[in-house]
């Protein structure tokens, strides 16, 4: 993961591609606009793309310590999701597209990566937070199950709003049912994967099970904004 370079706002257009930036393989960061920025250092290239997408991240350093990253700027790219191309290219049914099946995928097809990344063209910088909950573009630390993530150049940040939407939870046979939910939540972030004014994103936790959530949502849902009336 990178640092938000200083002379961002004064990069000529086009930006710089992913594939310019870091290379097919991932590895080219050192030897262009990205030399110097380096924040962290992840052992799985996917999961430092997926934290690209998602925005935000509280990662478990080697020394015990704890790292939260937020979002902090981005290239002019649109998103190009590789889950769709991989659907588009046969290799995941459309039924069956879900973030811990594309992670899956990975897994056991780690050559496609230098593949598939660089498709989505769009590049995300981060800050370092102070080790405590991820934070959101507002720089502020996001709530699990109440912070949610919208295109911020069609939705206004930091406004509260409503959501209605069917969750996953598990069971106790270890399987997930989609649940009626409806609460109050807080517009606190963005990601390289949120565009138009049909996407929302609900951040829902950090660790091993809040992923497995997290990569269950993908339904069709309700959002109210609750504003002044003028």
């Amino acid at each position: 993961l990178y640092r938000r370079p200083p002379t961002l706002e004064s990069w000529p257009q086009p930006h710089p591609t992913r594939l310019d930036l870091e290379g097919a393989d991932g590895l080219a960061g050192a030897q262009g606009p990205l030399a110097g920025l380096e924040l962290v250092w992840l052992a799985s290239r996917l999961e430092a793309f997926l934290v690209q997408v998602q925005g935000s991240a509280r990662l478990q350093l080697t020394n015990g310590q704890t790292m939260s990253v937020g979002y902090a700027g981005r290239t002019e790219y649109p998103y190009t999701s590789i889950g769709r191309a991989l659907v588009d290219d046969g290799k995941i049914d459309p039924e069956n597209l879900s973030l811990p099946n594309l992670i899956a995928y990975f897994e056991a097809h780690p050559e496609d990566l230098d593949r598939y990344l660089p498709q989505n063209e769009r590049f995300i910088f981060f800050r370092e937070g102070d080790g405590g909950p991820p934070t959101g573009s507002l720089s502020v630390p996001v709530t699990a199950g109440y912070s949610i993530a919208t295109d911020k150049s069609l939705l206004p940040p930091g406004s509260i709003a409503v959501i209605q939407v069917p969750l996953p939870q598990p069971t106790a046979e270890g399987t997930w049912n989609n649940q009626l939910t409806t609460r109050l939540v807080l517009d606190q972030d963005t990601g390289g994967a949120i565009l138009g004014p049909g996407r929302v994103d609900l951040f829902v936790g950090t660790g091993p099970q809040a992923g497995e959530l997290a990569g269950r949502i993908n339904t069709s849902g309700r959002l109210y904004y609750l504003l002044l009336r003028p």
